[in-house]
């Protein structure tokens, strides 16, 4: 490209929340590399709001779902990017862009081998392309929280009883899809004894009412993302599958223990703020760069067990308390039971 671009676009329509964050990256590297460029994103709620108070992000256009390809190619008619990226290609989004922008970058998978990070895979082939610096291909995830959205989340964790001298652990039991339902949550929680709070939207919160956990209110996105900011301010620690809201948190820099099942941590661990846990890992079954296209994905068909996801429940509770442990103080007689359980105990 013989002169810098004015205008980028970066799309990333696959859908969902952690989507999003594994792209923010991206983002910012593409911003590094451009600074005087104004830079838009096209993509959906709510991780849209993500991006708000982002000095990398000059506009955020959302587009709802169904309607993805008619949002790209209304994105390119009105404002003709000089550069874009996207990390999308069905329904001819890539072609399009091909298609109207100058330089676009519309493949970022290219066969990638199953043991290299997603977002690593992105930028290694942004920086291939030249269009961000080869020292950025080691950008983490990160979500710009305001001063007051800082304080917010300190509010809300101290209203539901989490002093400023604890190290609160946050529970992210909501899968979002029933092949990444961990079984053994009410064990965890119990083993926690009281140090544990339940994090979710409100249907999730009402099936923990009166368990073993304390329940955090329902909040915005932007709000929870605050709340796992403040939890790793304090030392505590947020557990939970392979889901958004994990990735949010480790976008702000909590640390977590993700529960890794039909998806393989070694390419979709959540970072160096994290300690994953594989389920299964020799699973015939798995599909580590085409996960859509496994036989358990879209209904939770175990193939091996009937009783659910067996990669899921192959982490054994003993194991997510040990790790647990290793990062707030939480003691060692409370989980004695669960550290002696059989990868299988429910």
């Amino acid at each position: 490209m013989s002169e810098p671009p004015r205008r980028i676009l970066v799309v990333d329509l696959l859908g969902g929340l952690g989507d999003l964050v594994m792209a923010l990256p991206v983002v910012h590297a593409l911003h590094r590399r451009h600074p005087r460029a104004e830079l838009r994103v096209l993509t959906h709620a709510p991780g849209d709001a993500l991006l708000d108070h982002d000095p990398a992000v000059t506009t955020t256009v959302r587009t709802e779902r169904g309607h993805e390809r008619a949002a790209v190619l209304a994105e390119l008619d009105r404002w003709r990017p000089d550069l874009a990226v996207t990390t999308s290609r069905y329904d001819g989004i890539g072609e399009a862009i091909e298609e109207v922008v100058p330089r676009s970058v519309t493949n970022l998978w290219r066969t990638p081998p199953p043991d290299e990070p997603v977002t690593a895979r992105y930028l290694r082939i942004l920086a291939d392309e030249q269009v961000i610096d080869p020292d950025d291909v080691d950008l983490a995830p990160r979500i710009v929280l305001t001063r007051a959205e800082r304080a917010a989340g300190e509010q809300v964790l101290d209203a539901a009883g989490c002093g400023p001298g604890q190290q609160p652990v946050l529970l992210v039991p909501a899968a979002g899809m029933a092949v990444k339902e961990w079984p053994h949550w009410r064990e965890l929680a119990t083993a926690l004894s009281g140090r544990a709070f339940v994090v979710g939207e409100p249907s999730v919160l009402e099936a923990w009412r009166g368990g073993p956990a304390l329940l955090l209110p329902p909040v915005s996105l932007r709000l929870l993302a605050a709340v796992f900011a403040a939890a790793g301010r304090r030392g505590g620690v947020v557990v939970g599958p392979d889901t958004g809201p994990m990735r949010v948190a480790a976008a702000v820099g909590a640390r977590t223990v993700g529960i890794f099942g039909p998806t393989l941590a070694s390419r979709y661990g959540l970072g160096p703020t994290g300690a994953d846990l594989q389920g299964l890992p020799d699973c015939p079954h798995r599909c580590p760069t085409a996960i859509t296209e496994q036989v358990c994905w879209w209904e939770a068909q175990c193939p091996i067990s009937l009783q659910g996801p067996a990669c899921m429940a192959d982490v054994a509770p003993g194991r997510v308390l040990d790790l647990v442990r290793g990062r707030v103080s939480v003691p060692a007689s409370s989980g004695d039971q669960l550290a002696l359980g059989s990868p299988g105990q429910k």
